[in-house]
């Protein structure tokens, strides 16, 4: 089994991923079900009564834990999938154009 280097950081904990929040929650042996908003309440919590600051906390990150490289938009057009739009109206229109003079020169008796 690899180990990757494992660094500490200083983090506000709404910016922490839920990856994270799980973490230190099990770490902690809480709970680490529910929505990243019920993670952050409870982390808070637990850092509270441990007499810290939970707006800045300190927490463990190992270099082999991903993190993303692209997000998905929402219901936007990227450029991306604007050139397939165009491709895809131009392998239409040229289809179209084909199928009309194929059938055109079809002489039928």
């Amino acid at each position: 089994m690899a180990s990757g280097a494992i660094s500490v950081e200083t983090k506000k904990i709404t910016d922490l991923r839920v990856v994270d929040l799980k973490s230190e929650l099990k770490r902690r042996n809480l709970d680490v079900t529910g929505v990243k908003n019920t993670l952050v309440a409870r982390l808070k919590q637990a850092i509270e009564d441990e007499g810290g600051d939970p707006d800045n906390i300190e927490i463990t990150v190992s270099a082999e834990t991903p993190t993303r490289k692209h997000s998905k938009s929402k219901g936007k057009k990227t450029d991306l999938d604007a050139d397939t739009i165009m491709e895809e109206e131009s392998f239409s229109k040229v289809w179209e154009w084909n199928c009309c003079h194929i059938l055109g020169s079809l002489k039928l008796d």
